[in-house]
């Protein structure tokens, strides 16, 4: 569930806890796996949701309905996950050390009867994200899996639009090499 009503929005505005709880659980699906993905920590990532659903509460008034609510609560999170990234010593090295592809024990039962290959892709393609080194790796993944522009990448992680595809770019040439190599590895034992 992407969509967010007007009629939810406007009575979270008005402090309607019925209203809340509903946004609540609503972006619980998608946060906290947004969080968990960069912290693989269970309480530091519902820590880290619960800051960012404050800031999602606060923020509602200024929020444009005509914009993806998925992609603007998203952003609030990933700012959230910026924030304490620079503040917290601690968070720095779970972050650095623990960028993943899917959050595995928050994969919700949106999944299909083929959720366990799946996970099985993932957890390879998790693998071979950890020949990228980890700044290009983090700007590969909001780019290419969660979405993101350069221009917002580039304000998120305050480097310019240039640096954030040269990343991007980066990580993708890591990839090519060792996907191509993979492939030689399977023709040969064929």
């Amino acid at each position: 569930m992407e969509f967010v009503s007007k009629e939810i929005i406007a009575k979270c505005i008005a402090r309607d806890r019925r209203a809340q709880a509903e946004l609540h659980e609503h972006c619980f699906h998608l946060i906290m796996p947004l969080c968990y993905k960069y912290v693989r920590q269970k309480e530091l990532a519902r820590e880290l949701f619960n800051q960012s659903f404050v800031k999602i509460i606060f923020s509602l008034d200024k929020y444009d309905d005509e914009k993806c609510f998925k992609k603007w609560s998203q952003s609030i999170a990933i700012n959230t996950l910026i924030d304490e990234y620079r503040k917290k010593e601690r968070l720095r090295k779970v972050i650095d050390s623990s960028i993943e592809l899917e959050s595995r024990e928050y994969q919700h039962s949106t999944y299909s009867e083929n959720s366990g290959l799946r996970q099985l892709e993932n957890e390879q393609v998790e693998k071979i994200l950890q020949k990228v080194p980890p700044v290009s790796r983090k700007v590969f993944s909001l780019f290419a899996l969660e979405g993101f522009s350069h221009q917002e990448i580039s304000e998120l992680l305050k480097m310019s639009t240039g640096t954030s595809k040269w990343h991007v770019s980066n990580a993708r040439e890591i990839l090519k090499k060792y996907v191509a190599g993979l492939f030689t590895i399977l023709l040969f034992l064929k």
